[in-house]
């Protein structure tokens, strides 16, 4: 085929088929290096045992990440990745900051369910923070994930649906620790003890006392 200029546009496609075929076989070592790092750790993981569950080469693992760490590292920037997406996609749809809080416990509740070995290879890295590169990494998901709850608090303060006198950042880790409690408990086979219907009391809870002192002032105003 020709372009208008004359140029063919093989080479263009075939550059773009390998680019996408680059992309997925890079997707595929990722997915199965977090389910061997899951069901293993970090370090006893090998090259070769992620080259097996991908089935494909070591030497073509190591052509798409040049260690062990930087395969490690790329599935927590992807596990950041994809929680704020989330996130994201569902504050776009919902406009009520309180009713976001509680979407997103109730969608972390699913995550932990569905995909527990995305949960798994989180907790192990924990373990991993004297290592300079994975604890700044571990820092900036969380401090993203604090920064986006961050917003939503601002955003129920400027409704009237959170006390505006409460620390904002303080707050939002407060609803973190939520999710960290419910990760925790699902790791250790207790998730019998952290039912959606108690993380949603949790939650209600902390609004609750969050909104106690804008709703007292309210009352106030409307007694006066």
């Amino acid at each position: 085929m020709q372009t208008p200029a004359g140029q063919s546009t093989a080479g263009s496609t075939g550059n773009s088929r390998e680019r996408l075929h680059a992309d997925e076989r890079r997707a595929q070592i990722l997915r199965s290096a977090t389910k061997v790092f899951a069901r293993t750790n970090y370090r006893v993981a090998g090259m070769a045992e992620i080259a097996k569950e991908a089935g494909t080469s070591e030497p073509t693992v190591y052509k798409y990440f040049a260690s062990k760490k930087q395969l490690f590292l790329d599935i927590l920037a992807r596990v950041g990745e994809l929680t704020l997406r989330s996130w994201q996609e569902m504050a776009a749809q919902e406009p009520d900051a309180v009713s976001l809080l509680r979407r997103i416990a109730r969608n972390q509740f699913e995550v932990v369910s569905s995909r527990p070995e995305l949960l798994k290879v989180q907790f192990q890295a924990l373990s991993e923070v004297d290592d300079a590169e994975i604890r700044q990494l571990l820092r900036a998901n969380f401090s993203t994930y604090v920064a986006f709850l961050a917003d939503i608090v601002r955003q129920g303060q400027t409704a009237g649906q959170i006390d505006l006198s409460l620390e904002v950042g303080a707050l939002a880790w407060n609803f973190l620790a939520i999710g960290f409690t419910l990760n925790l408990t699902s790791l250790l086979g207790l998730s019998s003890e952290l039912t959606l219907e108690k993380i949603e009391a949790m939650g209600d809870m902390l609004l609750q006392a969050a909104g106690s002192s804008s709703r007292t002032a309210q009352q106030k105003g409307t007694v006066q």
